[in-house]
Parts: C-alpha cells; sequence; structure tokens
C-alpha cells in the first residue's frame, strides 16, 4: 500500500442538498467504493474542496445508490469541481458497483438529449462510471468512461482471503450460525438428503415470484432448504416469463406465510448483510442450488453476491439470471455442469421459454434418486474445488478497478 488517493468529499453536494435523489446517495466512501480491495492498495486522503490545493491530482467520488441517482449525479457537479476536470486536475468517478441494473443504452439516449449541449465546456472524457453491468462498456456510445466492475466478486474474495488469515472465522450477527470456509474434504455425501437449496430474501422480483410459484405448485417448500421471506411482497402474476399451469400457485403464496431458514433472529429481513450468511448445513444437505440472480430479462450480465456462495460454497448450480451469463462465468474460468444438468437455458434470450427450460431442468433434477445423485457428486467433487480456488484466487491481483485507480495517482 503506497498509493495515495486524493479523494474530495462529495458529501455537501450529494448527501445533503434539497433534491428528490438525496435519500439514493450515500456518504463518500461509506458505499462500496472503499471495499478492502482497494484499502490494501491505496490510502485514502479526504479533502474538501476549498482546501485543495494546486501540485495534487483528486478524485471527486459520488457513491450511488440507485441508477437514478446516477443520472441525477450528472446535474449537481460543483463549479470547482468542472474547473478542475477541464484543466485535467481531477477525474468525476461515480461509483455505482453493487447493482446491475441501469441500461447503459438508455443512458447513452439521455446523454444526448441532456449532457451533449455541454461538451464544449464539460471534458467528459474525464468522467468515469463503475458499473457492475459487465457489458457496459461495449454498450457506451458516449465520452463519458464506463468502466466494468466485478465488485462482488473482487470484495467478497478478499474477504474470504482475510477470512483464512484470520483462523477461518467469521462472527455473523443474528444468525445461529457463524462462516467458516469449508473445503472439499469437510462434504459428507451421507448427509445427503434434499435436492434443493435456494435463498430468496427480497421475493418481489417477477423471476423470484415464479420460482416460489414453482415451488408451491410441486409442494417443495417442507422437503429441501428454501426461503421465501416475501419481502416488499405483491402478488402481481408474472405472466410474461411463468409457464400459464403455475399461475393459480400465485395466488396460493399470497396467502403463504413467509418461509424462514435462518433468518428468525433478523430484525430487518431486507437490510441485513447477506455477503456470507449461508449455512454450511444447508449445502451439506443438498445436491443443488437454485440462485435466483438480480436481473432475468433484458440482456444486461450482472453477478452479485448470490452466484459467489456456491462458488466459495462448493455447490453446483442452476442459474436464473438473463442470458449467456453462464458462458461469462466461464470466460472468468468457472466450470459449470452440464450436461448432466442440461444448460441450454443459458442461451435462451426469450424470457418464458428461459424460465420453461430451467423448471425442466429442475423437474430432471427431481426425477433422479440419490444414488444417481450422489454418483455425479462424486464425478464434480474436482470442479467444485476448481470454482472455489478459482473464486479466491481472485482475490490475490489486481483488479481492473485497482488499475484505473493507480492511473488516478499519477
Amino acid at each position: 500500500m503506497g498509493n495515495i488517493l486524493n479523494i474530495i468529499n462529495s458529501d455537501k453536494n450529494f448527501y445533503d442538498f434539497n433534491d428528490a435523489f438525496r435519500e439514493q446517495y450515500m456518504k463518500c466512501t461509506v458505499g462500496s467504493f472503499w471495499s478492502r480491495e482497494v484499502a490494501k492498495y491505496f490510502r485514502l486522503k479526504l479533502w474538501n474542496i476549498e482546501n485543495i490545493v494546486d501540485n495534487k491530482l483528486y478524485v471527486y467520488l459520488i457513491e450511488c445508490g440507485t441508477k437514478e441517482a446516477v443520472y441525477s449525479s450528472f446535474l449537481h457537479i460543483p463549479e470547482e469541481i468542472i474547473d478542475l476536470v477541464n484543466k485535467d486536475r481531477c477525474k468525476v468517478l461515480i461509483s455505482y458497483e453493487a447493482e446491475g441494473d441501469l441500461d447503459v443504452l438508455s443512458f447513452n439516449r439521455w446523454y444526448t438529449q441532456t449532457l451533449r449541449i455541454h461538451e464544449d465546456t464539460i471534458k467528459f472524457n474525464n468522467f468515469y462510471v463503475l458499473h457492475c453491468e459487465i457489458n457496459c462498456e461495449k454498450k457506451n456510445r458516449t465520452p463519458i468512461n464506463w468502466v466494468s466492475s466485478t465488485h462482488h466478486f473482487d470484495a467478497i474474495s478478499n474477504e474470504l482471503v482475510c477470512v483464512k488469515e484470520a483462523s477461518n472465522f467469521r462472527k455473523l450477527e443474528g444468525f445461529d450460525y457463524d462462516f467458516r470456509l469449508h473445503n472439499i474434504n469437510d462434504i459428507n455425501l451421507d448427509n445427503k438428503t434434499k435436492f434443493f437449496s435456494s435463498y430468496l430474501r427480497n421475493c418481489n422480483r417477477e423471476h423470484r415470484k415464479a420460482l416460489g410459484a414453482y415451488f408451491q405448485y410441486n409442494n417443495l417448500w417442507k422437503d429441501n432448504n428454501l426461503s421465501f421471506l416475501k419481502v416488499s411482497w405483491n402478488n402481481a402474476t408474472p405472466k410474461d416469463i411463468l409457464p400459464e399451469k403455475y399461475w393459480n400457485s400465485i395466488s396460493e403464496l399470497d396467502n403463504l406465510p413467509p418461509i424462514e431458514i435462518d433468518t428468525f433472529n433478523q430484525h430487518d429481513k431486507l437490510g441485513f448483510n447477506t455477503t456470507l450468511t449461508s449455512d454450511w448445513k444447508h449445502y451439506q444437505e443438498t445436491f443443488l442450488s437454485i440462485i435466483s440472480e438480480t436481473i432475468f430479462c433484458g440482456d444486461s450480465i450482472f453477478f452479485s453476491e448470490k452466484i459467489c456462495k456456491p462458488l466459495f460454497n462448493l455447490h453446483p448450480f442452476i442459474l436464473m439470471s438473463t442470458p449467456h451469463c453462464l458462458k461469462k462465468l466461464k470466460e472468468f474460468g468457472f466450470q459449470t455442469f452440464h450436461p448432466f444438468i442440461d444448460e441450454n437455458y443459458d442461451h435462451e434470450e426469450n424470457p418464458l421459454k428461459r424460465m420453461e427450460l430451467i423448471f425442466d431442468q429442475l423437474d430432471r433434477f427431481r426425477n433422479k434418486s440419490f444414488e444417481e445423485l450422489k454418483s455425479w457428486w462424486n464425478e464434480i467433487l474436482p470442479i467444485l474445488e476448481h470454482n472455489q480456488n478459482n473464486f479466491i484466487k481472485m482475490g490475490s491481483g489486481k483488479t481492473k478497478k485497482i488499475r484505473l485507480l493507480e492511473s488516478f495517482c499519477g
């Protein structure tokens, strides 16, 4: 750690200003930007605008909690910062690294309508947006630099390295288990008596309601490790992505009480940290994780902590997400489970057909005997170990984000 990041504090402009979006920003360096990964390589020095000096390069950091805040941030840059930007003495860095729901194609249109008229007076090539949508750079058609961030992979892999260095233990508040990183020798196939493990926290996303309808239709709640917290719940049927035979199950879900397997002591069922909160026992008892990522429709590729969990917890998975996410995981060096699980669903761009293909695979999986599934597990143990090692390795080198920040230190 030797480089110094000179961050100009943006709180006055983006936390306290009287705007409808003020609650959608986070205080400077409190959000996803200043992770353990960044702290490993940089020292932070926070400056106020009125105290900046002539012989340093600065970063004006804006931490956004929503996609709307990203748009709004461009409209609140102080004139002093614009002056520094135009003199190439400051980079504006908009951090939106924890989510992947901002459509860059829509941003391109907004830029044309709103910001292009300012190109003669603002050097937009000194603006950077860190975004977890893996395809954001390819979609960008503006002078603003969009940088794809694998924030969840990077932050969690660094976290696991720290856990290993700290006696392989992390206390979890509000859970009846703590976190330890297990290895392949900790797996006992004799403990596996259930098909599926799936943590459904925020259940209002349409594809999670669809998955809940599948569980309800097939009466799977009792004999699998499934949670369904019904946070932000409404009973609107997602007809565009849910096969018709499951529609009646949505109304049945409306009357179903929340199903908890590990959150009984959490008062805020939506606000707790989910990074390391998954019980090893749930993986030990089951054969397959069903991962419902944040986004299911569209062409964004976004990986949250949800897909990270089976990778470092030595568990095979089916991934409910946008098309080509499995392909991207393979590009990151991970291995998946075709042909035992037919992963052609990853190529299907029609969301209804993709959901049907996923449900078909879940049906097919449930029709296998435990003896056949245990035999398969013996075959994939090397894959599971490879995925865990590959995940942890991601925390050992410099990421694109680190190299970008090094260029800001000049």
